[in-house]
């Protein structure tokens, strides 16, 4: 296959058990035929087109495995053999690409990104999956945002995340209000087509869809352009807000659709509720300063030049304050024997001062 439709982008770092069954989801995808593939469902104007896809069992995708330095890297080859010929047979290319280092998530998609050879790009966690009608989901989106033509269709296609939380205890009514909270908010898109400076303003001030990665589909020569002009970056929390929020600033358009095309696992990472037992991981955690750091030193250099812009400074800020507050919470899951060293950790990322300031604040 020369010219996939959709890169999937799939980093690696300690997650080799859970990667089958991501690439088993992947096989699993809902097949195209003619039943699902309507030339009045998707408006198709080219007759061969619709020929293609209804012999197709995939649509056109490549798979690229990213091992970001991971300590079990040495396993991935082992790994990934079988499904690469399970995926070959249906002539799905599947790549392993690989760093010495690790470099931390924003430098994995990177690297993830700047390999696609697809239209689009689709980032996806190596410790979730995708549900059944994902890729066609994706597809529909992108037929119509482009009324049919996919030489017009959205440069962001945004579906709906499914949470799960493994051994959730449904009587822990705190936690199971967390799951709701979380759950809406993993499931916040706008429906339907925006573009300009009207996207950056519906995530940033409206707050009406999130900026999540997974969930979504990039243009690919839109994440190349970003990533050309994004300095490198260790980050491993809110990885995701850095790239979208400089995704945005390019004025892209955006359609969301009322769809689930991506289910997310939130007992695992940096983010779950265990206990915090080394600075390695707790280090990781503070990266999300190194997020506003770089966003906030674009900004003093590039001032945004916009209708909107004296709305979308505070915005940020706030977002800043939140992630600040949200580290002082997680250094209470750090392993007390560890807590005042990580607390020095804290303060390098944030800066002492801030630090403080958000303690005040928060008692």
């Amino acid at each position: 296959m020369n010219n996939p439709l959709i890169s999937l982008s799939v980093p690696v770092y300690g997650t080799e058990s859970t990667l089958p069954a991501l690439l088993d989801s992947i096989l699993e995808q809902q097949p195209l035929h003619e039943s699902s593939v309507r030339e009045g469902d998707f408006f198709l104007t080219e007759e061969a087109s619709l020929r293609s896809l209804r012999s197709s069992r995939f649509l056109p995708i490549e798979i690229l495995i990213v091992n970001d330095g991971s300590p079990g890297g040495s396993a991935l080859p082992k790994i990934i053999k079988p499904y690469k010929k399970k995926f070959k047979a249906l002539g799905v290319p599947l790549t392993l690409l690989e760093h010495r280092k690790n470099l931390g998530l924003v430098e994995a998609r990177r690297t993830g990104a700047m390999a696609a050879s697809g239209e689009w790009v689709c980032c996806i966690d190596s410790d979730d999956i995708l549900p059944p009608e994902a890729l066609l989901n994706f597809y529909k989106g992108l037929l119509a945002s482009g009324n049919g033509n996919l030489a017009y269709a959205a440069d962001i296609i945004h579906g709906k995340m499914r949470l799960f939380v493994p051994g959730l205890d449904p009587s822990d009514k705190k936690a199971a209000e967390k799951f709701n909270a979380f759950s809406k908010s993993v499931q916040s898109i706008h429906k339907g087509f925006l573009s300009g400076e009207d996207v950056l303003e519906n995530f940033l001030t409206k707050k009406e869809h999130s900026s999540f990665l997974c969930a979504k589909l990039f243009r690919t020569r839109l994440l190349q352009e970003v990533y050309a002009e994004l300095p490198h970056t260790f980050c491993t929390m809110a990885e995701d807000l850095l790239l979208y929020f400089f995704v945005l600033l390019k004025k892209p358009s955006y359609y969301g659709i009322d769809s689930f095309v991506y289910n997310y696992t939130n007992d695992t990472g940096i983010t779950s509720n265990t206990e915090i037992t080394s600075l390695e991981r707790w280090e990781k955690a503070c990266t999300a300063a190194s997020v506003f750091t770089v966003i906030f030193d674009y900004l003093q250099e590039h001032p945004l030049d916009c209708p909107r812009a004296a709305e979308f400074t505070p915005a940020l800020e706030k977002l800043c304050l939140n992630h600040a507050m949200m580290n002082l919470h997680h250094l209470e899951r750090v392993t007390p024997s560890l807590r005042e060293e990580a607390y020095k950790i804290l303060c390098d990322y944030w800066g002492e001062d801030y630090v403080k300031r958000v303690e005040k604040m928060t008692k």
